[in-house]
């Protein structure tokens, strides 16, 4: 089956430990310093304030995103897709489940961190209302690169999800049907 016709496959669940060995891969693969084994069980041992999640294609994980929330602020901590799936949409789908768990933690707004030369993922966030608000000088420390300190604000108004149903309307229109 092609990779196309697979992302009416995606499945998005909480991160186990199970998963874990799979989501080093992946880390391994996108990031110059991976997060470690021990990182992520620690996060995952913080139910209280810390949401991983998994996207899934027939048990196969394609992709992660992790969320911290603390009083009203909701934290992108990391979203990474295999590089196989890139360009399937598996980060919005991860982004889209973010934004309501941490709706539904009682964030009022979102922030994130990402790479100076890293466009494609501001053009992702941008869509889901991320504006760059300041730069942490060096903030990748194996090449000294800055970091665009994004937010996006009023997430839990009727106007913010307004945007995220026409992102989920994008996605929708864009799914291959397996039936």
């Amino acid at each position: 089956m092609k990779r196309s016709a697979l992302v009416a496959e995606i499945s998005i669940s909480p991160m186990k430990k199970r998963h874990l060995t799979q989501v080093l891969r992946i880390e391994a693969k996108v990031y110059p310093r991976p997060w470690s084994l021990g990182i992520f069980l620690s996060e995952l041992n913080l139910p209280e304030s810390r949401y991983y999640y998994v996207a899934q294609v027939r048990r196969k994980v394609v992709g992660y995103c992790g969320l911290m929330v603390a009083v009203g602020e909701g934290h992108i901590t990391n979203v990474a897709v295999d590089p196989e799936f890139w360009g399937v949409k598996v980060a919005t789908r991860l982004l889209l489940n973010a934004f309501e768990v941490a709706k539904q933690s009682g964030a009022k707004d979102m922030t994130l961190e990402v790479r100076a030369s890293n466009t494609r993922a501001q053009k992702l966030y941008f869509r889901f209302g991320f504006v760059p608000v300041g730069i942490r000088k060096g903030y990748y420390k194996e090449n000294n690169e800055d970091a665009i300190v994004m937010w996006s604000y009023n997430i839990d108004t009727e106007i913010f999800e307004q945007r995220l149903a026409e992102i989920r309307q994008g996605l929708n229109e864009g799914e291959v049907n397996l039936d």
